[in-house]
């Protein structure tokens, strides 16, 4: 199924090429923004992240589509600030138990969220797995008495199986729909036809990928050559940087 959320979809774009290392440390110097509780900070990583989708060629409609689930996740979020945060009622609607406090903190808690959400998603759609993979073991080796290979490997498979296993649920999903399982209004019944074919695949999935690596002969100890980093792919890595001590985002 064509699904963007947590998962590579290929496209042939700026973004795709860029070295997976630049990625991957541009991402935490966002993530590192994304802490900021001014909401200049959290503007900026929103124009900068629709820049990013526009660059990455990606299609736009299917992220929303598969972001809907997410938003819903925020909408409870805010809402249950909104009600439960101690401060002064709105002078339009006192009746309602609304504080502007709660209404602020709820917005920036729901805007940090949906901001960390979509870089996620938007990582995960322009790289590889095999690419994060790699990086990830070219940036723990230095470290010493840590299995990297391993770990790479096991954030790599993780990310594959979120995917994979979403994937599977709305298959199962649209089964039952055809056998009119959705008009069986016991929700214990329906989550019973949905989790046991999906724990049933999964762990047999999680079978033949072990038997995979085992025949493939995967050892722990294989060297891992990655090309050097080029010059040009560091140059938007500079560029944040610059502009973050421009602005005086280090400054306390």
């Amino acid at each position: 199924m064509a699904r963007i959320a947590l998962c590579y979809f290929p496209v042939n774009s700026l973004l795709h090429r860029w070295d997976a290392r630049c990625k991957f440390f541009g991402l935490l110097m966002i993530t590192a923004t994304l802490f900021q509780s001014k909401i200049r900070w959290l503007a900026f990583d929103s124009i900068l992240l629709i820049g990013l989708f526009i660059l990455s060629k990606l299609p736009l409609r299917q992220f929303f589509r598969d972001f809907w689930t997410w938003a819903v996740f925020l909408c409870i979020l805010f809402l249950f600030q909104s009600f439960f945060t101690p401060g002064s009622r709105l002078p339009a609607l006192p009746w309602l138990p609304v504080s502007l406090e709660g209404i602020y903190l709820g917005s920036l808690i729901c805007w940090r969220l949906g901001l960390i959400l979509s870089y996620a998603i938007l990582f995960t759609a322009v790289t590889r797995p095999r690419e994060l993979q790699d990086a990830l073991v070219w940036l723990l080796k230095p470290i010493p008495f840590l299995p990297e290979r391993r770990i790479g490997l096991m954030v790599s498979l993780t990310l594959r199986f979120f995917s994979i296993i979403l994937d599977e649920a709305e298959e199962i999903h649209l089964a039952n729909k055809a056998r009119l399982g959705d008009r069986n209004k016991n929700p214990f019944r329906k989550a019973r036809f949905l989790a046991l074919p999906l724990l049933r695949r999964s762990f047999s999935r999680a079978e033949d990928v072990t038997l995979a690596l085992y025949a493939r002969g995967y050892r722990d100890d294989l060297p891992l050559r990655l090309p050097k980093l080029p010059l040009l792919h560091l140059l938007p890595l500079l560029f944040l940087l610059g502009f973050f001590a421009v602005t005086g985002w280090f400054q306390p």
